[in-house]
């Protein structure tokens, strides 16, 4: 059967002119009518799974987004709609509280971190995944998710939102790894705990006699120690950026699996485009002017329009943070972490997940 061709909506940050139904929060509403959530919500429960960020972050989004989302879903007569993410302990710090939103805000893991359902993958390299219970009991799935960049994976939206947000750090520690193994080298190391300080697992220590060491029950793989050290003394071997893509793609499109295709909406929100996901805790400048919102209920189309909107060109002068400097080939994303992002859209669309052909619909 001839796959249907899917329909991505964008509703731009930049208004035409002054005018209040001109702006984003007004052109959001439209972009929500357009996807139709309303004729799937009547009488069901609805899953909204988001990132709510931590630390000293300010880059999530912005918490009138998600009453705007919220309200919507609850005027299609939803009989429950919660907001959902692995870890809500900063939650309230972003703005995102019953209060404000309008929805409970669960742990998607449940409160002891446990609720979750073993899914065998038919994939040697991750034979098995743990995935969150509450958000595969829902009815229905709202895939809203920030895009950002990131350094291990090039970049952050709606495939990350769901194969890293919707899994318990044991599922976290085997996808990230795929990426290679940590390396620590005692003669460039000069003890100066950047990397203890940005281990949110509280999984690396200097023992006794000085060396590094790694608690690997806790370390979910994601690199921050590496990347904070500045004398490069903890590196990655065995390298496979591949894998570690395709594994994303594969932990995102089983929990998909769970649902109906026409009971599932991606929302990636483009504004604050950083250079590092917000699990980091902090926000760095954005790297380009706030671009807006798309929305479509095919994750690849999703994730292939965000990103052939995040363009070079637009860099925003001296917002590259020191030490990074800017590649000479490929996406943006790409020359800052030398890593191609489209890798991870066109293993979700090699599974079937979706298609990177497309109607746009300006909203």
């Amino acid at each position: 059967m001839k796959r249907k061709q899917s329909t991505v909506y964008f509703a731009s940050a930049i208004p035409a002119k002054l005018d209040r139904n001109l702006t984003l929060p007004a052109k959001f509403g439209r972009l929500l009518d357009g996807l139709q959530i309303q004729q799937q919500v009547k009488g069901r429960t609805v899953a909204i799974k988001m990132h709510v960020g931590g630390g000293i972050g300010y880059s999530t989004i912005h918490p009138l987004f998600v009453r705007l989302l919220v309200d919507h879903v609850k005027n299609g007569k939803a009989k429950r709609v919660f907001v959902t993410d692995a870890d809500i302990s900063g939650a309230s710090v972003r703005g995102y509280a019953k209060q404000t939103s309008g929805a409970e805000i669960i742990a998607d893991l449940g409160r002891d971190g446990k609720s979750v359902v073993q899914q065998a993958t038919q994939w040697k390299h991750l034979p098995n995944v743990l995935l969150s219970k509450p958000i595969l009991d829902a009815d229905v799935l709202i895939n809203f998710s920030h895009v950002k960049g990131h350094g291990a994976c090039g970049f952050g939206g709606a495939c990350k939102n769901l194969a890293m947000g919707c899994v318990p750090t044991e599922t976290r520690a085997a996808l990230h790894s795929l990426e290679g193994n940590l390396k620590w080298d005692k003669k460039k190391c000069i003890r100066c705990n950047k990397c203890i300080k940005e281990c949110s697992m509280k999984a690396n220590k200097f023992n006794a006699v000085g060396d590094y060491e790694i608690f690997w029950h806790n370390c979910k793989m994601c690199m921050h120690c590496m990347l904070a050290c500045p004398t490069k003394a903890i590196q990655i071997q065995n390298r496979n950026f591949s894998l570690f893509q395709e594994g994303l793609a594969r932990v995102a499109k089983l929990l998909l699996d769970h649902f109906d295709p026409v009971d599932v909406f991606h929302i990636n929100v483009l504004t604050d485009i950083t250079i590092f996901c917000d699990c980091w805790g902090f926000t760095t400048p954005s790297l380009v002017p706030d671009i807006g919102v798309y929305g479509s209920q095919d994750i690849v189309a999703v994730e292939h329009a965000s990103l052939m909107s995040i363009k070079t060109e637009n860099l925003i002068p001296g917002a590259l943070t020191p030490p990074y400097v800017l590649g000479k080939s490929g996406h943006l994303f790409e020359r800052i972490h030398h890593k191609d992002p489209f890798e991870q859209v066109k293993a979700l669309a090699k599974l079937g997940a979706g298609s990177m052909q497309y109607k746009s619909v300006v909203v």
